[in-house]
C-alpha cells in the first residue's frame, strides 16, 4: 500500500528543509497571495476561543481544589505541580483541535472552486508532496507547537516519575503505555483536527460544509474515544488497575494515531481523483 510520502529518508529530509522555498508551503503559511479567508476569520474570536480552551482544559483534568485539600497540604502541592501542566496541555489541545480545521477544511475544495487545482497538478511537484506543504504551510501558523513539545514531554516524564516514586506495582509495559499516551496524545489530537479537515476538503466543494464537518468529527471522536470509554473497557478485561489506567491513556492515542494514517491515505487517493 502506498501512503504517498516521500520516498526515502533522506529525500523525505531534503524535501523537509526545502519548504521554505517551496511556494505551496509559503502561501499556506501567509507568506503570499490571499490569505486563508476562514482562519482569519476565527482568529478574531481567538480570545473566546482561549476562554473556552481555558475552562475546558481545566474541566478535563484534575482539579485539586475540588477534591477538598487545603493549600499547607503537600499533597495538594504535589498534585498542582504534576497537574497544572497537564491543565495547560489540554488547554493547548483544545484551541489546536479548534483552530486546525480552519487551517485544513478549505486547502482543497477552495483550489477547485477557484480551478486552481489543476495547475497545482501541473507542477514538477508529487500530489503528496503538494498535499503536505498545504499541510505543513497552514499549522505553521499555529503558534503552539514549541510550548507542546516542552508541556506534553514534562508531563509524561512527571508521570513516569509518580509511578516510580509512589509504591506500586507498576510494570514496564504500564509505565510504557502511560508514558507514551501522555506524550504523544496532544499530538495526534492536533493532527487528527487537521487531517479530518483535510479530508472532508477533498469531498465537499463548500469549505464551510467541509469545515462545520470537521468540527462534529472533531467532537464526536473527542466524546467516543476518551480516556474515560477506554479506561471501562480495560477495567472489564483486565484487573491490574495501573495497567488498565496505562491503557486507558494509551488506548486513545492508539485510535487517533490509526485515524490520522488512514485519513492520510484518503486524502492522498482522493486528491488524484480530482485530478482525472
Amino acid at each position: 500500500m502506498k501512503w504517498g510520502f516521500p520516498t526515502g529518508l533522506r529525500a523525505g529530509w531534503r524535501w523537509f528543509r526545502s519548504l521554505n522555498e517551496n511556494p505551496v508551503y509559503l502561501r499556506e503559511k501567509g507568506g503570499w497571495g490571499n490569505p486563508n479567508p476562514y482562519y482569519e476569520k476565527l482568529r478574531r474570536y481567538s480570545p473566546f476561543v482561549v476562554m473556552g480552551a481555558i475552562v475546558l482544559g481545566l474541566c478535563a483534568g484534575t482539579n485539586p481544589a475540588l477534591l477538598g485539600a487545603t493549600e499547607d497540604d503537600e499533597l495538594f502541592n504535589f498534585i498542582c505541580l504534576v497537574c497544572l501542566p497537564g491543565g495547560m496541555l489540554s488547554m493547548l489541545t483544545i484551541y489546536g483541535s479548534f483552530m486546525a480545521p480552519a487551517l485544513t477544511a478549505p486547502t482543497i475544495s477552495m483550489e477547485v472552486n477557484r480551478g486552481t487545482w489543476d495547475i497545482l497538478r501541473l507542477t514538477p511537484h508529487a500530489t503528496s508532496s503538494i498535499l503536505l506543504a498545504k499541510l505543513f504551510g497552514g499549522l505553521a501558523r499555529l503558534n503552539i507547537w514549541k510550548v507542546m513539545l516542552v508541556l506534553s514531554f514534562f508531563q509524561a516524564l512527571m508521570l513516569l516519575l509518580v509511578i516510580t516514586v509512589v509504591p506500586s506495582e507498576a510494570t514496564a509495559v504500564s509505565s510504557l503505555l502511560i508514558g507514551l499516551g501522555a506524550w504523544l496524545r496532544p499530538w495526534v489530537e492536533v493532527l487528527f483536527a487537521a487531517f479530518i479537515g483535510m479530508y472532508l476538503s477533498t469531498w465537499a466543494r463548500s469549505s464551510t460544509f467541509a469545515l462545520a464537518a470537521s468540527y462534529v468529527s472533531v467532537v464526536l471522536m473527542k466524546l467516543f474515544n476518551s480516556s474515560l470509554i477506554w479506561l471501562g473497557v480495560w477495567n472489564l478485561f483486565n484487573a491490574d488497575t495501573l495497567l488498565s489506567v496505562g491503557g486507558s491513556m494509551f488506548s486513545p492515542t492508539a485510535v487517533y494515531g490509526t485515524a490520522v494514517l488512514l485519513l492520510w491515505w484518503g486524502i492522498v487517493r482522493q486528491a488524484r481523483k480530482l485530478s482525472n
